[in-house]
């Protein structure tokens, strides 16, 4: 049942405006840039948002335990693990806003995280309404506030899971594709690149090829961060030679995969490359 709640979720058009709305608000506030790819979590090659959430989540549960299993004497930890989980939110919500703000046109996801941000905007409400409970006397209120926060934040949590494990946001799109092959192999002609960035397929790998000067580069044709196709994409840089995706604008570095700017946060699969003839071959990094 609640496959195919989420599933007629997916399809709700009527939230397309506050998706809208939302994304161009984003947008304009956290634009391109280093504070936004931190929020990303390009520096740890991985998102950020799923491990921020575990701080207010913990501190929460652990409030609740102790209001369900302790005495008066444990009121103010309870209180002070509420505040906790507070102060953690705004980060957790920045990250998940940057990452909301890069899904691109696909509206299913967007869908989805517009309620889940929703879902866990409540829980907030609701435990700052029993921090200052708590903090006023009202320690019954404040368990109460705490206990429908909870309800919030596992909804919130069950959207999260979702968008992560069933829709892929926030994963790397080339787990999955083992660097191969491991000997040079032909690849393309070395006219082929005259016109600029090509894809091919060596030992069923999607490969980019591209010529920048004197030298060829090849890295893996999906984008990590949502499978755009990178041999459409532009090469820029002067010395730092990177490829933009043509959808979301992640940067990647020519020499070796590794991001330059956001939103995705797993390098590229980079290849060795060298000319024989007139012949481009390739092979698995060494």
């Amino acid at each position: 049942m609640l496959a195919q709640t989420i599933r007629k979720l997916e399809q709700v058009k009527g939230l397309d405006r506050v998706v809208n709305t939302m994304n161009d608000a984003v947008n304009k506030v956290l634009p391109p840039g280093e504070v936004k790819d931190a929020l990303h979590g390009k520096q740890l090659g991985h998102a950020l948002h799923p491990m921020l959430i575990a701080v207010p989540i913990g501190f929460n549960v652990a409030a609740t335990v102790l209001d369900l299993m302790g005495g008066e004497r444990d009121r103010a930890a309870a209180r002070r693990l509420v505040g906790v989980a507070l102060v953690a939110t705004p980060p957790t919500v920045a990250a998940g806003l940057a990452d909301f703000s890069s899904l691109g046109k696909n509206m299913r996801p967007k869908r989805v995280a517009v309620v889940h941000a929703g879902s866990n905007a409540v829980a907030s409400v609701l435990f700052t309404a029993s921090w200052l409970a708590r903090r006023q006397g009202r320690h019954g209120a404040g368990k109460m506030f705490s206990l429908l926060g909870l309800t919030g934040l596992s909804v919130g949590g069950y959207l999260g899971g979702h968008l992560a494990y069933s829709q892929g946001v926030g994963v790397n799109r080339n787990a999955d594709r083992a660097p191969r092959p491991k000997d040079w192999t032909d690849a393309a002609a070395v006219s082929d690149l005259a016109a600029g960035p090509v894809r091919v397929e060596v030992s069923g790998q999607p490969v980019m090829l591209v010529r920048k000067d004197a030298e060829v580069y090849a890295l893996g044709a999906v984008c990590s961060h949502l499978g755009g196709p990178l041999e459409e994409g532009q090469v820029v840089g002067g010395d730092d030679e990177c490829v933009v995706c043509p959808w979301h604008g992640s940067m990647f570095r020519l020499s070796d995969g590794s991001v330059a700017r956001g939103p995705a946060t797993a390098a590229q699969i980079p290849y060795d490359v060298r000319v024989s003839g007139d012949r481009i071959e390739v092979r698995a990094r060494q």
